[in-house]
């Protein structure tokens, strides 16, 4: 029997999520697609990436890696796990980090990995923030 490919059903950066008690529901806080720095290296506070996934089976090992895409270099993995519970659940995740270093300007990725196998990816473009012309 083949096996079923889960489906990322998202892939978010954030400053921070929230998880309501009662209800167990998340608030992702922040969202944004791009950082700005005055100088490089830059270091970013608090970075989350908020993770949504379905049509998974049994429990799985997966990952998170950050690349910056002009030299395919790996900055950071962050290792997890995934319990599906079912093919028709939607399992949610947060990968939460402090203090992301971010060493020069330029489009890096967020990709998510299931099993060894990448099931998506998203962009994250760091830019230095020009000075306005002064008057």
């Amino acid at each position: 029997m083949a096996s079923v490919r889960p489906i990322l059903l998202a892939l978010v950066l954030c400053d921070s999520v929230i998880r309501e008690q009662g209800t167990n529901k998340l608030s992702l806080i922040g969202t944004f697609n791009g950082i700005f720095g005055s100088s490089f290296p830059m270091v970013h506070h608090s970075l989350c990436v908020y993770i949504a996934i379905t049509e998974g089976r049994g429990r799985a090992q997966c990952k998170l890696r950050m690349t910056y895409l002009d030299t395919n270099a790996v900055i950071v993995e962050l290792p997890g796990q995934i319990d599906f519970g079912g093919p028709t659940n939607v399992g949610e995740m947060v990968f939460q980090w402090n203090q992301v270093r971010f060493e020069q300007p330029g489009v890096y990725a967020f990709e998510f990995w299931v099993n060894n196998e990448l099931l998506g990816s998203r962009k994250l473009v760091a830019q230095k923030m020009e000075k306005p012309p002064s008057a």
